[in-house]
């Protein structure tokens, strides 16, 4: 079987592809993986054949970065600056994709890919699977703005028509412009809406503890389009030499020395979120971490290393690297991190409690669920000092967080089983289809 994956985003969007991936091509099917360029050795010695697809992310959220640091407050400017937000990438991911799904049996897509993955599987009569990590859907637990955290089901009922709405609008011009240019495809809504029509399914990449449960308007949609809960699609141990460096990280044998040379530290991570001012992230990293007796490990991400390393006062106290890999987190003692799912699956698995400090996105939704299960805190990082900072790692390091924490890796679907749950769900969607109504 011919299985294309066309997925753009971060390490948070590639990562589990590139497992799945991997997972499909160990069972010998063609696999091909269209991703951003600057993520192209997901795929190292993997024998798949890799595409590129899209812009540069690392470079994509920089400049979205500076936009709205240069939009500030002015109402007219915010709204281009969304506007050229909203089409940033677009023509090129839609210029890549032919070249990604050209032949494919199966197109297995991520959240800010389906509409156009969803265009090109129903022109070639396809189906198309994507994979979500979150509930995205509409459904009346979990609201499309987490942030607002709305815990009434009439306001996550609205919230999701206003949404619907709100993505008709922005999306109609260019929906209308690509199914023109594939051709073949029925103008007969939003392209999002295809996706919900499209054969195939929804894979939800996330342990079972966070599913939606006998909710309406989730269990409807499920049975037209089947969302099975496989598990977070995290590295199996097998499989983690085999991963490029900028999927797994890396762990240097003198960070793995500064790690034993005292109690297990704090691991501070934001993942692809660019810091405006790293320099103060690291003071209030420093602050907070003496306060509570703690060393801290800060992993840069996609910010410059060298701006964060040189912002630090005692190096004893603080260490600065440009990436870790997720298994030193279980030498740790808390994550702090954004509240991205892999990350949050990493510290889950590592059994240490987190500090979600997070932007946007479905990261507030992982950090409500963190701080549900009793196994950290949520902050939101636009309101992060260190006060709020050390006030949170006190709660973490309490010795019932701690417990709760430890016992998570074995209650969560393991690594493999999830990989396998998903590799059938892909395999059993080739079969002869028809277009739900």
């Amino acid at each position: 079987m011919r299985i294309a994956f066309a997925v753009n985003g971060t390490r948070g969007d590639v990562q589990p592809a590139a497992v799945l991936a991997h997972r499909l091509a160990e069972r010998g099917h063609d696999v091909i993986l269209g991703i951003p360029p600057n993520l192209g050795d997901a795929i190292a010695g993997s024998g798949m054949h890799v595409r590129r697809l899209g812009l540069d992310t690392q470079a994509q959220l920089d400049h979205v970065s500076r936009a709205r640091a240069a939009a500030g407050r002015d109402p007219i400017k915010l709204q281009r600056m969304l506007a050229e937000v909203r089409d940033l990438g677009w023509a090129e991911i839609v210029g890549d994709m032919a070249g990604v799904v050209e032949g494919a049996d199966v197109v297995v897509t991520g959240f800010t890919t389906e509409q156009v993955a969803a265009m090109y599987a129903l022109r070639a009569a396809i189906p198309v699977i994507s994979l979500h990590h979150a509930p995205i859907r509409p459904n009346l637990s979990v609201g499309p703005l987490p942030a607002i955290g709305a815990r009434s089901t009439s306001l996550n009922r609205l919230q999701w028509a206003l949404a619907d709405r709100a993505l008709t609008a922005m999306t109609r011009r260019r929906d209308r412009e690509l199914a023109g240019r594939v051709g073949g495809v029925p103008d007969d809504g939003p392209g999002w809406t295809r996706v919900r029509r499209a054969p195939g399914a929804d894979i939800q990449a996330y342990d079972p503890m966070f599913a939606v449960h006998d909710d309406p308007v989730w269990d409807r949609d499920s049975r037209r389009r089947p969302r099975p809960v496989v598990g977070f699609l995290d590295i199996p141990g097998r499989l983690r030499q085999r991963m490029g460096s900028q999927m797994r990280g890396t762990a240097s044998a003198d960070v793995m020395s500064w790690i034993g040379r005292g109690e297990p530290p704090v691991y501070v991570g934001f993942g692809s979120m660019p810091l405006r001012d790293p320099a103060a992230v690291v003071g209030i990293v420093e602050w907070a971490c003496r306060s509570v007796g703690r060393r801290a490990l800060i992993c840069a991400g996609w910010n410059r290393v060298d701006d964060m390393a040189a912002a630090v006062c005692d190096t004893s106290v603080v260490q600065v690297v440009d990436s870790i890999d997720h298994a030193v987190l279980a030498r740790c003692a808390v994550v702090v991190h954004h509240g991205g799912a892999g990350t949050t699956a990493a510290a889950l698995r590592a059994g240490v409690p987190s500090v979600v400090c997070w932007f946007s996105s479905d990261q507030p939704f992982w950090g409500a669920e963190v701080s549900r299960l009793g196994v950290g805190v949520s902050l939101r990082f636009r309101k992060l000092d260190a006060m709020r900072l050390a006030a949170g790692l006190r709660a973490s390091l309490d010795p019932a967080c701690v417990e709760r924490a430890r016992a998570m890796p074995s209650a969560l679907v393991g690594a493999q089983q999830a990989a396998d749950h998903a590799a059938d769900v892909v395999e059993s969607s080739v079969r002869p289809m028809r277009i739900v109504a």
